[in-house]
């Protein structure tokens, strides 16, 4: 079988992409209704991702179905009367942007990136990217320092 044909350019900004989704769901609550329950205050969704269904086809776009699952989980999600909220606050910041990549092993189905990211606090964070087409698409199924990010922890 021939190797996958992605290029160094097209994972760098397929990584930006898939690092940004977490947020786009998370702020897309900004100007949405205000609730609060139990002393904690909540943010309505708007329709685009009003059901966890929307939000997890959402990140199986740039992600595999195990990853899909954690970052949902992590939104930290709350149905009330038919609507669908997140927690209301700054989640902090976390490595978010390519600064370099490196292709580390290239397979028929499977490609290894090693890929430094800023936007951490600490400084610039490398990570290990295993990448698989999955269902005809390009998905990320692997990302190390995920203890650390609070967008891949594992959820309870």
């Amino acid at each position: 079988m021939a190797l996958l044909p992605y290029t160094a350019t097209t994972l760098r900004n397929f990584i930006n992409r898939a690092e940004a989704l977490w947020f786009i769901v998370f702020d897309s609550s900004l100007s949405g209704r205000l609730i609060t329950i139990g002393g904690n205050e909540y943010r309505q969704l708007p329709t685009r991702f009003n059901t966890r269904a929307k939000i997890f086809a959402f990140f199986r776009r740039y992600f595999g179905p195990s990853l899909s699952r954690i970052l949902l989980c992590n939104l930290r999600t709350l149905r009330y009367r038919g609507a669908l909220y997140v927690p209301v606050g700054d989640p902090g910041p976390v490595p978010d942007r390519v600064v370099s990549l490196a292709v580390i092993r290239r397979t028929s189905s499977r490609i290894a990136v090693r890929a430094v990211l800023s936007g951490d606090p600490s400084g610039n964070v490398t990570i290990l990217y295993t990448f698989a087409v999955i269902r005809g698409r390009l998905a990320i199924i692997n990302r190390t320092r995920r203890q650390v990010d609070y967008r891949y922890q594992p959820c309870r």
